[in-house]
């Protein structure tokens, strides 16, 4: 069995390796760099105490007018001060010993002499050790700014042997080191707390999918974050939401179906067996009871295959032009004698002089659904109106049909394109009807890129409307 390594884990072990690998090498870059910048400040250091040796060269370079009078290092420095020698009658006098304790400084307390070096203007050597060459060094100016050379130092051989040196880069260094194991403290906690701050919300959006990939399709994830974790756990939760409504579609779908079918068969078979028996006489009128029955369920077989194939994605369209005025007058003339005998008035305004992109057959078959729909509900006495007009961006006509009373409730009117739903009570199923006619109009609506809704008429009953693409702007 494959064993999984914790994303904690993983996480704590490469934000602290990696901190500690950063940390080391930063260490050893300072260990290394602090030698060269310790050296370099001891030098610019030394060069400041260089002010007599400046003030000397350059007042013998303004009697001279060159540097010809350095011949030797010793040059550099200036001639030795004599010893300082008490007057008569002061203490060491009797013995002629100088007393060099109370006298002037020699000129070379820091021992420069033969680590420095003289550059003229263009940083060239004139007098020193070569090696000065590669230090910092101290410009010579006059009051006026101009430079007449440089002073330069040679670094003191053998500097990584004096103690006070050692002393100093042991100490640099135990500091580094200290502060490197704190910083890889401190980031090993970090990464504990980052990796224990993204854990858990992984391990509970683990659980939810784990009980939805088992069945429970009521499994939601509880995190509440703001960051992208959060962000995926809502996601997650509405695809959960989404699989438990299709499931009870799916489920409502299956149970309407069977409902749907089982009074045709019911019909079917109580009308056989009543024949079978002697009951009811086989004739005509008993067979085509049956025959009706037979066509009832295969138009309610084909509507389920339609809505099926709109489910998937595959529609039969043959699309082609079609002039709105046609269709609209093909429907006037096929539902004229229907409404009069149910006691309608019906109207169609003139339609638009525009040309549609659609199936004929579809688009007879989503107003026919429409209008019989009207045609069954509305009440005797009552109107039936429908009207189109071109959009207002001049790309969709807008298709209306009105009915009168009765109407349709507040909360039906989101369901009414649902499958199997019917509206209670005056649009009850008593009418006929399997409730899949709005469906199967949705259906054929959204196949041809338009849209489809629902709301209360100003006649009293129920508006249907719907917004069909233009394929081109007749002449007017």
């Amino acid at each position: 069995m494959l064993r999984l390594r914790s994303i904690a884990l993983t996480l704590f072990l490469t934000l602290t390796l990696t901190s500690l690998g950063i940390i080391v090498l930063l260490v050893l870059l300072l260990r290394l760099s602090l030698g060269e910048g310790f050296s370099e400040y001891v030098a610019r250091l030394e060069l400041t105490r260089l002010d007599s040796v400046e003030h000397y060269l350059l007042e013998r370079y303004q009697r001279h007018g060159n540097w010809d009078f350095v011949r030797t290092p010793h040059d550099l420095l200036g001639p030795r001060p004599a010893p300082y020698r008490p007057p008569p009658g002061e203490a060491g006098a009797e013995r002629g010993a100088p007393a060099l304790r109370q006298g002037p400084p020699p000129s070379d307390l820091l021992r420069l002499g033969p680590r420095l070096a003289l550059f003229d203007p263009q940083q060239r050597l004139l007098m020193g050790p070569p090696s000065a060459s590669v230090r910092p060094k101290r410009a010579l100016r006059l009051e006026g700014g101009e430079v007449l050379g440089y002073l330069g130092l040679a670094p003191v051989e053998d500097a990584g042997e004096d103690p006070l040196t050692r002393q100093f880069m042991q100490s640099q260094t135990r500091n580094l080191a200290l502060a490197g194991a704190l910083a890889v403290l401190l980031s090993a906690l970090a990464a504990a707390w980052l990796a224990r701050h993204l854990r858990r919300p992984i391990a509970e959006l683990a659980q939810a999918v784990g009980r939805l990939a088992r069945g429970q399709l009521d499994a939601r994830a509880v995190v509440d974050r703001h960051d992208e974790l959060g962000a995926l756990a809502r996601d997650f939760n509405h695809m959960a939401q989404l699989l438990e409504q299709v499931e009870q579609s799916r489920r409502q779908f299956v149970a309407d179906t069977s409902h749907e079918l089982r009074t045709p068969l019911t019909i079917l078979r109580v009308h056989t067996e009543a024949m079978h028996d002697g009951i009811m006489p086989l004739d005509q009128r008993g067979l085509a009871r049956l025959s009706g029955t037979i066509a009832e369920m295969e138009r309610l077989v084909d509507d389920l295959y339609l809505l099926a194939r709109a489910d998937e994605g595959t529609h039969d369209d043959h699309m082609e032009s079609i002039a709105l005025a046609d269709l609209l007058d093909d429907l006037a003339e096929r539902f004229a004698a229907p409404m009069q005998q149910a006691g309608l008035r019906w109207q169609i305004d003139p339609a638009p002089p525009v040309t549609l992109q659609g199936d004929p057959a579809r688009l007879r078959q989503l107003f026919g659904n429409l209008l019989g729909n009207a045609l069954r509900y509305t009440d005797a006495g009552g109107e039936v109106r429908l009207s189109a007009n071109v959009n207002v961006n001049a790309v969709m006509v807008d298709i209306v049909l009105d009915d009168s009373a009765p109407g349709v409730p507040d909360a039906a009117l989101a369901h009414l394109f649902r499958r199997f739903y019917r509206v209670d009570a005056s649009r009850s199923r008593a009418k006929g009807g399997a409730g899949l006619g709005l469906a199967i109009c949705q259906s054929i609506v959204t196949s041809h890129g338009g849209r489809i809704g629902a709301s209360h008429s100003p006649l009293g009953g129920l508006r249907v409307s719907v917004s069909l693409p233009l394929q081109t702007q007749a002449r007017p």
